[in-house]
């Protein structure tokens, strides 16, 4: 383990102990709970990006001023789609060849091919640092800069895939606690505007949409705790966020036939949160979407798709969804980010392996991963310039 393992965990034992107080709202507007850096300007629309990579038809698509990049297979059926963007018409997105319109969940509406379900591969909106140091040398759409040297590959040790003298302790075990009982206060057209939906239209939040129930998870609150463990129709899953990497992902919590819920290890790799399932006791990488230590070690995750908006395009995509309440168990100022303005700055908390420098480090960009490949598109392949 390296020297800055205890200068880190100091940090965040101090961090720890600010999270334990309520704060005064003195405290609360010197340091308000900033949202990441928006896209860059220009006019939006949405649009669709037809690509090939890993061997797999895809179509990303994105919209900047509504802040939502999302990946689909093309090939349903047995057969490749071609769509054509509806513009402003949320939560419909598109319509395909025969005039069915299709959602922002993939879902068609209509049409000859109502009910049916897009496929989607891994993929989540992080900070282009991360990507960088996860999947060295990964290809940028309509990108044509070189990717600095990739250095020489580093296994794993010491029963970890991965290096271990790379993860390093951010914080005690669980010191970040997850909620394990969610609450959540129901927001229709109706009761938008109640003191209970505290959010500001600008602030981050997920989407989790299963059988047509939407629950909502304000980053504001995923800053404090990482994860969540929720259900939505006999679906039982983790709502894991990273809060360093800016990166959402939601798995089933059913391992090999075995119902868990997942924690905070308190290890990082590459900046990246390492949640543990409290099952088998194995550690996991968000990034790597699989276990890397542990009796589950090279299992991988078994993600359900979820999007990542800010509040005023949630509430365009559902007019009745179930917002995660600050009722979480625990007492923290919701409205203060506990990293400052981390997520508009360019410094990187943790050590990484390798840095990429195409990008700024904290633009956030699309990352979509095939087996142990990943390629980023960016927010400004969806911009028309003036």
């Amino acid at each position: 383990m390296k020297k800055y393992l205890h200068i880190w965990t100091l940090a965040f034992l101090l961090m720890g102990i600010v999270c334990c107080s309520s704060g005064s709202d003195e405290d609360m507007n010197q340091n308000p709970s900033p949202s990441p850096t928006p896209p860059p300007s220009g006019t939006s629309i949405s649009n669709i990006v037809y690509d090939e990579f890993q061997g797999r038809s895809l179509m990303i698509i994105g919209n900047s001023k509504l802040n939502f990049m999302l990946a689909f297979d093309r090939i349903l059926d047995g057969t490749e789609m071609n769509f054509t963007i509806v513009q402003d018409s949320l939560p419909i997105i598109m319509q395909d060849e025969a005039g069915g319109y299709w959602n922002i969940f993939g879902q068609a509406t209509d049409g000859p091919n109502a009910g049916k379900q897009l496929t989607s591969p891994s993929s989540f909106i992080g900070y282009w640092f991360s990507l960088g140091a996860f999947y060295p040398g990964l290809e940028i759409y309509a990108h044509t800069a070189s990717p600095p040297n990739q250095g020489e590959f580093v296994s794993g040790s010491d029963g970890w895939s991965i290096p271990r003298d790379e993860v390093y302790v951010g914080a005690p075990k669980e010191a970040i606690p997850s909620i394990d009982n969610p609450e959540f206060v129901r927001v229709t057209t109706a009761k938008i505007g109640d003191p209970e939906n505290f959010l500001d239209d600008s602030e981050l939040v997920v989407l989790v949409n299963i059988n047509g129930t939407v629950h909502v998870y304000p980053h504001n609150i995923l800053n404090w705790h990482e994860i969540v463990n929720d259900e939505i129709d006999n679906t039982e899953f983790a709502l894991i966020f990273c809060p360093l990497t800016g990166t959402s992902t939601a798995w089933n919590r059913n391992i090999n036939g075995i119902t868990s819920t997942y924690g905070v290890s308190g290890f990082l790799y590459n900046s990246n949160v390492v949640p543990y399932d409290r099952n088998s006791g194995s550690n996991w990488s968000q990034m790597l979407l699989q276990s890397v230590n542990g009796s589950l070690e090279g299992t991988e995750s078994t993600n359900i798709f979820a999007i990542e908006t800010d509040y005023a395009t949630a509430k365009m995509i559902s007019t009745d969804f179930h917002q995660m309440t600050t009722n979480t168990g625990h007492t923290r100022s919701y409205d203060v980010n506990p990293y400052g303005d981390y997520p508009r700055n360019s410094s990187i908390m943790f050590p990484i392996n390798f840095e990429d420098d195409r990008l700024r480090p904290k633009e956030r960009v699309l990352g979509v991963i095939i087996g142990e490949n990943a390629k980023a598109y960016r927010f400004a392949s969806f911009i028309k310039q003036d």
